[in-house]
């Protein structure tokens, strides 16, 4: 919904947001950078999502030789926990380069896809300035049973993980 309406409202790039959504598809490495040595982090994954960011994002275009250049600056930012990579400030010009969140969120895909639900949350909460749409709401059983009929089901989705005899 967030997304439909920034797409109404111009402020979303399609190319950027495809990108977000599926990453960059490598068909052969052949051209692209070497990953920097000592750099066990980066997976095979992330660089290739670099290499392919950079490839067809003209506003990413340095990426990879940014790393190449301080990949210790990176790997602080990617292994940040206060604050997290996806509030963290991006190593070097990147922070200004990737002005609005997407870019940031695209960044943060390519290395921590573990941490992009945790950015899609703030990204939503900033965008409606409020939480209402990423903080569940408790419902006890009793209040879900009264608000039911037989014409009115109740229905529990549950996510892997959480324990329903609470």
């Amino acid at each position: 919904m967030c997304i439909k309406l920034m797409a109404g409202e111009g402020e979303i790039d399609n190319q950027e947001y495809q990108f977000f959504l599926r990453g960059g598809t490598v068909l052969s490495r052949d051209g692209q950078p070497l990953r920097p040595p000592n750099t066990d982090w980066i997976t095979d994954q992330a660089w290739d999502n670099v290499c392919e960011l950079e490839k067809n994002i003209e506003v990413f275009q340095g990426l990879s030789s940014a790393i190449q250049l301080n990949p210790k600056e990176w790997f602080r930012w990617f292994s940040s926990t206060k604050p997290e990579p996806e509030k963290a400030q991006l190593p070097g010009e990147w922070e200004t380069k990737c002005e609005d969140a997407m870019k940031k969120m695209i960044v943060l895909r390519c290395f921590r896809p573990d941490r992009v639900r945790f950015a899609i949350i703030n990204f939503i909460n900033t965008y409606f300035r409020s939480t209402d749409f990423t903080t569940s709401k408790s419902t006890s059983v009793m209040e879900a049973y009264e608000e039911s009929t037989a014409e009115t089901p109740i229905i529990f989705l549950m996510a892997p993980g959480v324990d329903p005899t609470e």
